[in-house]
């Protein structure tokens, strides 16, 4: 008996009733030749696309992969990439992740799976849900390397529309979200990248100063360790063993966004301890934290009141800076390469890494004058808040996406 239902929200002049579709109903559902390694060439005119090209369910393009030179003009024709494909990826860690693809310069390789249709942005939507993901994981097989076969990618089925014409709509709908996604992600991206290089001109380097500089400051910069432009250095309350009654903010290590350094959860739980003996562990504006152990040693981040929190945790250690220095200016400076190599270097220990206060203490930095690390710190707070609203944005978008999903399909 055939499945049928209609979903939430549609477009206007349809009614009829969905039904029970599978993936290789729907589209051709192939794979990619097992190239030989051997024949890779730097140089080569065509790009080899594999599993590993295939990292998240987007839309990808530009990828920096294998290249071959291929004169055999029936594998050309078979397997290359021109026009719109969906892939998805067989086997490996990215085992059920999809993309659409398109570059009459490549070919595909073996394990990884073609869809080609005449809907494929509607079907897209389908191979780039969790349901498709989660239904992939399980059925594949394998010890060392899960896979799953071209067979268990055409037999997913979904609920779709009988009319093509609905489908198309749907299809093209979405294809404006993800288009629109994907350009506040490049626009985040590019963002990002920016800072990094501002980073790198500004802290990167090991002379005294920078060459590129804020106008009317010509002053050498003085060589510091953190510790000295801290007033103390103060671990956190240790409640881990302790009741959670949720009447005051807590914040760990696991609240911290590694990428954006800033406050993330939204589910936070409080120690059932004695608050008046905790004073020594509320947070004030502009406190610095360190994560001193386990895999986020060396995260940082800045506490704001907004975040509302009270407390910080015994794996986070609190970094008070003196007043002749610039709070933002020297957070900064725990964003950088320069930073990270130290806290690489620091950790490494027996057992599990860590780094404690007198580590931190250690680290070395430039500073110039007040009046310059200020005007440095809102040039870095400025470029952080223009990347917290894109970040924003797009998990706005993100989010609206998933209503619309789950209210236009089944």
């Amino acid at each position: 008996m055939v499945d049928k239902r209609v979903p939430e929200l549609r477009f206007e002049g349809f009614d009829g009733d969905w039904e029970q579709r599978e993936l290789g109903e729907l589209g051709e559902v192939t794979t990619g030749k097992a190239f030989s390694s051997t024949d890779f060439d730097n140089q080569g005119e065509y790009l080899v696309i594999t599993n590993k090209d295939i990292s998240d369910s987007s839309k990808s393009q530009n990828v920096v992969t294998n290249r071959i030179n291929i004169s055999d003009n029936e594998t050309i024709q078979r397997y290359n990439l021109s026009g719109k494909n969906i892939l998805v990826t067989m086997d490996g860690v990215n085992l059920g992740k999809s993309a659409i693809f398109s570059n009459s310069k490549a070919l595909l390789a073996q394990r990884v799976g073609r869809i080609k249709s005449n809907q494929l942005e509607f079907i897209y939507q389908i191979t780039s849900s969790n349901t498709f993901l989660s239904k992939m994981r399980m059925l594949s097989v394998g010890n060392a390397i899960k896979h799953i076969s071209l067979k268990q990618i055409s037999d997913f089925s979904s609920l779709v529309p009988k009319d093509t014409t609905e489908q198309q709509k749907i299809g093209n709908f979405f294809k404006q979200l993800d288009d629109t996604i994907a350009l506040h992600q490049q626009k985040l991206d590019q963002l990002k990248r920016l800072k990094q290089g501002f980073l790198q001109i500004l802290f990167g380097n090991k002379e005294q100063a920078p060459k590129v500089r804020f106008a009317g400051f010509d002053e050498e910069w003085e060589q510091r360790k953190l510790g000295e432009v801290v007033e103390c250095f103060e671990y956190g309350l240790n409640a881990a063993a302790r009741e959670y009654d949720g009447k005051n903010k807590y914040l760990r290590i696991t609240d911290i966004d590694e990428e954006t350094h800033l406050f993330k959860s939204e589910k936070l739980t409080s120690p059932d301890i004695n608050l008046s003996n905790a004073d020594n562990y509320k947070l004030k504006e502009n406190d610095v934290l360190f994560a001193r152990t386990g895999a986020s040693v060396g995260k940082t981040y800045r506490y704001r009141l907004e975040d509302g929190l009270i407390y910080y945790a015994g794996f986070l250690i609190r970094a008070r800076i003196k007043s002749e220095f610039s709070t933002e200016f020297i957070f900064q400076n725990t964003l950088t390469s320069k930073y990270n190599q130290y806290i690489k270097i620091a950790s490494q220990r027996s057992g599990q890494p860590g780094v404690n206060a007198q580590e931190y203490s250690k680290f070395e930095l430039f500073v110039p004058n007040l009046e310059e690390q200020q005007k440095i710190g809102s040039f870095f707070k400025q470029l952080d808040d223009a990347i917290a609203l894109h970040q924003t944005k797009l998990e706005k978008l993100k989010q609206l996406k998933q209503a619309f999903l789950q209210k236009m399909f089944i």
